[in-house]
């Protein structure tokens, strides 16, 4: 069990935020913290919300990108954001492999979150992905980063931190940690894999997924719902902190190395709704479970109601990994999304840049 040093032992009060955000200001010169000059990196899912900001911090540090594309729109955000697109997804295994094959770096980051597809079908599809991708780099020690989440383990029973070592949650939302499982067996390979387990609120810069859906949903049930006294905790991630871990980790980690991504793990669900409710000039309101499920239905319910507190420990003290940007609440009140908020409140629709859940 990794056990963290006492330098980074710290306030665990469920009481009050434990904020450990650096601003941006303070944030170091270098994007991802590496030299990247003559490394080259494949990135799938570099359309997307985190893949892109990948692309974007690490270019100007010197690493050579290469990004899989689908269509002509996403080679023209693959090449604005300084990479080169490949056309392809994650059934074209042959150019999965061959990309791999001529990368240093592989990064893992597309996903199909199409809900409408059935669950096994989603996972096969990601596991013959990852096989393209192993296949490519076997016998090279280069990494494979793939992308998993910190939601999907056994909450601390005394309402602590969980760290890498948790058990597999029983009442999992999704089974995702079976793709996990599948893409670190190529470790028994010789296949230098790692996974980094993502919080359930990446976030910042005013895009991407849940916690847009949420601000969307809310406005859909004209308020903001949390289930009874709100106490259940969510970990975040702001999205440069969770980019930079990527690069990283493929620079320092080790075979079969798992970390969780997260930025905070002490904000609780009455309090994001009430900043959601400030942003969008809704009413907050307290619901049981089955209320809830009436109104947000079942899975999205599942969701706010179930605790996440990943810590991040073993990245800060192996990765030499910082937690640095602006809080979650505090971009909903005062920060990036705002301008989500007002377009969301004038037009009942998201800005144009902002991605929701979606096949990758």
């Amino acid at each position: 069990m990794y056990v963290p040093s006492d330098t980074f032992l710290r306030n665990q009060s469920q009481d009050k935020i434990n904020i450990r955000y650096k601003p941006t200001s303070e944030m170091s010169a270098s994007n991802t913290g590496t030299d990247g000059k003559g490394l080259k990196i494949f990135i799938t899912g570099a359309t997307g919300y985190i893949g892109g900001r990948i692309t974007e911090l690490a270019a100007p540090d010197g690493y050579t990108i290469r990004g899989l594309s689908r269509n002509e729109a996403g080679d023209a955000k693959v090449k604005s954001r300084g990479a080169t697109p490949v056309r392809g997804d994650l059934t074209t295994l042959d150019v999965l492999k061959h990309e791999a094959s001529q990368a240093d770096i592989v990064l893992h980051l597309a996903f199909t979150h199409d809900f409408n597809v059935p669950y096994a079908q989603v996972l096969a599809l990601d596991a013959a992905a990852v096989d393209a991708l192993a296949q490519g780099i076997k016998g090279t020690n280069k990494p494979l980063l793939i992308s998993s989440g910190s939601a999907l383990v056994e909450p601390n029973a005394d309402g602590g931190e969980t760290d890498e070592t948790a058990p597999w949650s029983k009442d999992a939302i999704l089974p995702r940690l079976k793709a996990e499982q599948h893409a670190l067996n190529w470790v028994k390979e010789g296949v230098n894999v790692m996974s980094i387990r993502l919080a359930p609120y990446v976030y910042g810069r005013g895009g991407h997924g849940f916690l847009a859906f949420l601000m969307q949903s809310a406005l859909k049930n004209g308020e903001v719902l949390y289930i009874d006294d709100g106490s259940v905790h969510s970990s975040d991630c702001y999205i440069d902190a969770a980019a930079k871990m990527y690069i990283l980790a493929a620079r320092k980690g080790k075979p079969g190395d798992i970390f969780n991504c997260t930025t905070s793990t002490n904000i609780t669900y009455k309090q994001l709704s009430e900043a959601i409710g400030e942003a969008m000039k809704l009413p907050v309101k307290s619901v049981s479970k089955e209320q809830a499920e009436e109104k947000l239905g079942p899975l999205l319910t599942k969701v706010v109601a179930f605790e996440n507190r990943a810590s991040s420990r073993k990245a800060e003290e192996l990765l030499g990994w910082k937690p640095e940007g602006p809080d979650r609440l505090t971009e909903l009140r005062e920060g990036s999304y705002l301008s989500v908020a007002e377009q969301l409140r004038a037009t009942g629709e998201m800005p144009s840049d902002v991605e929701l859940p979606q096949k990758e």
